[in-house]
């Protein structure tokens, strides 16, 4: 075999265990998630989900950032428009049911707490870097910790109406680009 098709496989497996992992969490929450259960769904020997994730820190990560890619992707279906793309991103039902599953077995997995809080600070720099404010910012911390709210919220409120953006932006002290 050659290397080229090793290396393509080897994501194909990676790839196969976060596909399996996210439906272990989606369908059973965070704290299901363990590297013996993944690898007897998978019917696998767990030495081959620590050969791609050594440490269970790993496998929450790559699922946080494969997330964030799938916000990302859903963003820029947005077409240019910030505030559509905001609110494609914190509306997505299954992405916040999947952050709100992360974040209740954070309370008892300090890897967990560690892979959500450099999410979070991903997420908050890309943003910052997008309205030309610096990383850390706390406007910037103190709208998506109200985006993220407002997110939750419609997980129990269905019918709840989209927000104005715009307007929560102003009142954090940020310009939302056109």
């Amino acid at each position: 075999m050659s290397e080229h098709t090793d290396s393509a496989s080897g994501a194909n497996r990676r790839s196969e265990i976060l596909a399996v992992a996210r439906k272990i969490v989606r369908e059973e929450g965070a704290a299901a998630l363990t590297q013996p259960r993944l690898a007897r769904y998978m019917a696998l020997r767990q030495s081959h989900i620590t050969y791609y994730f050594p440490r269970k820190a790993d496998l929450y990560a790559a699922l946080l950032t494969e997330s964030h890619e799938r916000m990302g992707a859903r963003a820029e279906q947005a077409v240019g428009d910030c505030c559509e793309a905001l609110v494609r991103i914190t509306f997505d039902a299954e992405s916040m049911r999947f952050y709100l599953s992360m974040l209740l077995a954070s309370a008892s997995s300090p890897d967990l707490r560690a892979a959500l809080r450099a999410h979070a600070q991903a997420i908050e720099a890309e943003l910052a870097e997008w309205l030309g404010r610096r990383p850390g910012d706390r406007s910037v911390s103190a709208f998506v910790d109200e985006l993220r709210g407002l997110g939750l919220r419609a997980l129990v409120e269905p019918d709840l109406a989209m927000p104005d953006v715009r307007v929560m932006a102003r009142r954090h002290g940020l310009e939302l680009p056109r």
